[in-house]
């Protein structure tokens, strides 16, 4: 039996923040507020835009990632073994990989990184602290409406020159590596939980990238086997996720890259890597992205176990026009069939493992799509939110 999905209406986690916390966060990177003011102004924005969320019918309710510098901060520099690079000079960055030569076309600088230097330890919870924040906004039977996310664990790996991510004095080669990080991943998930955690999202632009046939071509020119590569971070995804406990929902969020003013990094059809994708890694759902042409057609959704949740990102973060609901509609009904021929299924048994949400998130690195408001952000959370009640009435 699937998983039961969450929520039909979701959303991936991060929201357009207050000015008030960039310019809390631009104060604390010069020096001039300390980091207990900086948490005092991330904890008033998270509370806030917890109630609105409440007070608006959004689930599942998030921090909006306000407590973070970017969605993929805040567990690798925290863990014992890792230091944090910021910025990260070109030398040490895989100017092959997607996501930094797009950059460095832009001529902007890649931002952060935590390579490892020595054996990883977990010494003390990279995100307890960020998840006791996000819970303390709710009563605690409402906990189960909140979701926390978390980055991959290949996501550095890929964005850092080869040789570069790790030493190698320390770890000989990739599989020590991922296999001392999923320990660390696997002791966090435990004590997300123990605190209350039931919804988990881990976030990997990464492996979208395997969709792109200039990113692969790149990666190859710089001696990488795709083929191994990709297999080891399936891998690695499986080892972080391994022994959850069984009431815990974990999803996986990919997507192109929604970097600053929503840029992206790649282009291509999920039927590249989708049979492997869907049949080898052990998330309860896949969020997706699903807004534009550069995502492909549904196709590759007949691989799609039946037991596995798609939440499909068919409104777009990227642009603040709204969506036609009809066309929303139509488009689910489109892939429900597609599921449902893969798996053998009728449509009514597919869309129960179906749900819609935006392609990512509002602000991943805190600086949302030009145009993009908190009112017309909730304006695309109400279109999915009244679509998926269309479509599934008697569901939340």
């Amino acid at each position: 039996m699937a998983t039961k999905l969450p929520f039909h209406a979701d959303h991936i986690g991060s929201l357009i923040r207050p000015s008030y916390v960039g310019e809390a966060q631009e104060k604390f990177d010069a020096g001039e507020i300390s980091q207990q003011e900086l948490h005092s102004a991330q904890q008033k924005a998270i509370a806030d835009v917890v109630k609105a969320q409440q007070a608006h019918g959004v689930r599942a309710l998030c921090s909006g990632e306000f407590d973070r510098k970017y969605y993929f901060s805040g567990f690798f520099e925290k863990l014992k073994g890792f230091e944090e690079v910021s910025p990260v000079p070109w030398e040490l960055a895989r100017l092959s990989a997607a996501p930094i030569a797009a950059l460095k076309k832009a001529g902007k600088q890649y931002p952060m990184a935590a390579i490892c230097t020595g054996k990883i330890q977990y010494v003390e919870s990279p995100y307890l602290a960020s998840w006791k924040t996000l819970r303390g906004c709710v009563e605690k039977e409402q906990w189960r409406e909140c979701k926390f996310t978390m980055p991959p664990p290949c996501y550095f790996h890929l964005r850092l020159a080869k040789g570069k991510c790790y030493d190698t004095s320390v770890y000989k080669d990739d599989e020590e590596f991922f296999g001392g990080l999923a320990k660390a991943y696997r002791q966090e998930i435990r004590t997300l939980h123990g605190e209350g955690l039931r919804n988990l999202q881990i976030d990997d632009p990464t492996l979208a990238y395997f969709c792109s046939d200039d990113m692969l071509s790149g990666l190859r020119d710089d001696g990488e086997d795709t083929e191994k590569m990709f297999d080891a971070y399936l891998k690695a995804h499986n080892d972080c996720i391994a022994d959850r406990p069984d009431d815990m929902h974990v999803g996986l969020h990919i997507c192109r890259g929604n970097f600053s003013k929503s840029m992206h990094f790649s282009e291509g059809s999920y039927e590249h890597i989708a049979e492997r994708f869907f049949k080898t890694l052990n998330y309860d759902t896949f969020y997706l992205e699903y807004d534009n042409l550069r995502s492909g057609g549904f196709e590759p959704l007949r691989f799609l176990p039946q037991h596995k949740n798609v939440v499909l990102g068919v409104v777009t973060t990227k642009d603040p026009a709204l969506e036609d609901a009809e066309m929303i509609k139509s488009r689910v009904r489109q892939a429900a069939e597609i599921i449902a021929k893969g798996q053998g299924r009728s449509v009514q048994q597919a869309m129960e493992n179906i749900g819609i949400s935006p392609q990512c998130g509002f602000a991943s690195v805190a600086v949302g799509a030009e145009g993009m408001t908190e009112e017309k952000m909730f304006a695309k959370l109400k279109l999915v939110k009244d679509v998926a009640k269309e479509l599934w009435p008697d569901r939340p």
